[in-house]
């Protein structure tokens, strides 16, 4: 019965976003087989410094899209880092998120007023990522935790606009991701609100 409830809400979310105007369908996609959604990727980015900005000591300095990672500039407490990163878990619950990111890539550390040429030396000559784990631990604050392979990101969800807080204090969505060059696909556990929620992200009504 789950089963065929979800994939009636798939289906029902696939006409609603087929009937978006031009350009809003354009950012969303429905698999109803696979039972997950697509944002494009400027909605992704939209949406994350959206809830971003909340994040005490970090400052995303720079966006950009790739085929299979988000190339991030950003500034966690006077440094300056560069990281190449996507999701793959989201969770949404009691007004908070909490962010699972991939960093299969560029990991680095760019010149800053805190970085001594000393400490950047060590850096580009190999200490590579074990040094950087070991800096991160000192670096983030408590809500940003890294182990070298996978970036967390946690805090309260924004009391306006998409992704508002209140939207989720009585319910939860946990999701999977899956990074495409045409967009972050989005799979859930359990999505029973997905029409109101795709709505919401998109910030615009259903069909007339």
């Amino acid at each position: 019965m789950a089963g065929q409830s979800l994939t009636g809400l798939l289906e029902g979310a696939l006409a609603w976003a087929t009937a978006l105007p031009g350009p809003l369908a354009n950012e969303v996609a429905v698999d109803v087989p696979g039972r997950r959604v697509r944002l494009s990727h400027a909605r992704v980015e939209t949406l994350s410094r959206q809830v971003l900005k909340g994040v005490k000591g970090l400052e995303l300095r720079s966006w950009a899209s790739c085929p299979t990672v988000y190339d991030l500039r950003l500034s966690v407490r006077g440094w300056k880092l560069r990281v190449e990163t996507t999701p793959v878990r989201v969770e949404l619950a009691e007004g908070r998120y909490t962010l699972w990111l991939a960093t299969p890539g560029r990991v680095e550390l760019e010149e800053s007023p805190g970085a001594s040429s000393l400490l950047m030396g060590a850096l580009r000559t190999g200490a590579g990522r074990s040094a950087l784990k070991a800096l991160a631990q000192k670096l983030l604050p408590p809500t940003i935790q890294w182990d070298g392979e996978l970036l967390r990101v946690e805090g309260r969800l924004p009391k306006d606009g998409a992704l508002a807080s209140r939207l989720f204090e009585s319910s939860s969505l946990r999701m999977t991701a899956e990074h495409a060059p045409e967009g972050l696909w989005l799979a859930a556990e359990a999505w029973p609100g997905l029409l109101d929620l795709l709505q919401a992200v998109l910030g615009a009504g259903g069909p007339a």
